[in-house]
């Protein structure tokens, strides 16, 4: 009950200390074959009993157990079962007795934008009832209400990330609030301009005299006026929640979803819509939004262009593809294949995982263990 108390604040803490994972390593290291581990984060429900599963590299589990006791110093971990573990290691629709539907999800805009997030007044919370709705209520729910042969599983892989690509979020944050472009000059503009310069500066000098108080007035160059005082609430609104997010770190987000049933039991026409329609929930217009990989990762046909008589061998044969590839990388948990990268924040990231919030949150389908462990009172007697 204690996890289910918790806000999303908590799990941000979490992930802010899963940061450590990072490792700055030189290019030597690089080239022999050293790299950033990541730890994949996943939301289960098998047959509608929901499960969170962590799966960390063995060096790191302590850092895991630590950062997440450290939250919710009576929470249990234990090491279970792949879930994934007795599925087939490549698909092949002939001789499988499954079928699936699974995608990537992507941000709507920049990665400098952040998603809805928990921490947003107004966004999750009703001020006048006092009441915190909680942001993953959706989703959980959408999984508890799965048949029994049903599997839905959602995938947040995430590798730590450092702070070089948020230069290029300085240079976004200076185009919105209008600040000038400075434009820096090459050697070969500076070798190009100095002599005419030079010789300009010895006339004016000879013409005009030594100056001092009886020179002429100088022309001191003035800063450009700043443009905030005539941007809009909305402007001000994303200009200041990029800063913010700037502020926080950051990962490198791999997030997948993925449902599997029997062949004669599965229904994509409904359990598709539903999940789909429970991740808008992180959606802001002004800011930013996930949206499924339709292009590359959408594990249906993708949709003909004149004739659909005519492109059904290409179509049939891209699905399959996609499907191949989907699978390869779902499984292992791959951080580093698919259709590109997301950057999220430690604050997006328990926006979009984190243990369900109650009694805002429907959790009857999650399991519970049946005992917790705890130490033994002081005046225990021996």
């Amino acid at each position: 009950d204690e996890l289910n108390e918790k806000s999303p604040l908590a799990m941000e803490q979490v992930f802010a200390a899963l940061h450590a994972v990072h490792q700055n390593f030189s290019w030597g290291e690089r080239q022999a074959g050293k790299s950033v581990l990541s730890v994949a984060c996943e939301i289960v429900s098998l047959g509608g009993k929901v499960s969170y599963i962590f799966r960390v590299p063995e060096r790191f589990r302590n850092l895991l157990e630590s950062a997440i006791f450290a939250q919710y110093p009576k929470a249990e971990v234990a090491q279970v079962e792949d879930y994934l573990g007795r599925l087939p290691h490549s698909y092949d629709p002939k001789t499988a007795e499954f079928d699936f539907w699974g995608t990537q999800w992507h941000k709507k805009k920049d990665n400098a934008y952040p998603i809805r997030t928990y921490a947003e007044e107004a966004s999750f919370e009703h001020a006048a009832q006092k009441t915190f709705v909680d942001p993953l209520a959706n989703v959980l729910e959408v999984m508890s209400n799965l048949q029994p042969y049903e599997l839905m599983a959602y995938q947040l892989v995430i590798k730590p990330v450092n702070d070089d690509w948020k230069e290029h979020t300085k240079h976004l944050l200076d185009e919105l609030k209008g600040v000038p472009h400075k434009h820096s000059s090459g050697t070969f503009e500076k070798v190009l301009y100095f002599i005419p310069s030079l010789v300009a500066d010895f006339l004016v000098a000879a013409v005009g005299g030594s100056g001092g108080e009886d020179a002429g007035p100088s022309h001191a160059k003035e800063e450009a006026p700043s443009q905030m005082m005539h941007k809009s609430d909305v402007e001000k609104f994303v200009i200041s929640s990029i800063e913010r997010a700037m502020g926080k770190v950051t990962y490198e987000v791999r997030m997948r979803t993925l449902y599997l049933a029997p062949k004669d039991k599965i229904n994509k026409s409904l359990r598709i819509p539903e999940i789909v329609g429970a991740l808008r929930n992180f959606d802001d217009v002004n800011l930013n939004g996930l949206k499924p990989d339709l292009g590359h990762t959408w594990t249906e046909a993708p949709s003909y262009k004149i004739s659909e008589t005519l492109e059904r061998p290409y179509l049939e044969y891209a699905k399959l593809v996609r499907r191949r590839h989907f699978w390869h990388n779902f499984l292992p948990r791959s951080s580093w294949r698919g259709s590109g990268k997301v950057i999220m924040n430690t604050e997006e990231l328990a926006t979009i995982f984190h243990f369900p919030q109650v009694p805002n949150a429907r959790v009857s389908q999650l399991e519970r263990v049946s005992a917790v462990k705890a130490a033994p009172p002081m005046d225990l007697p021996i």
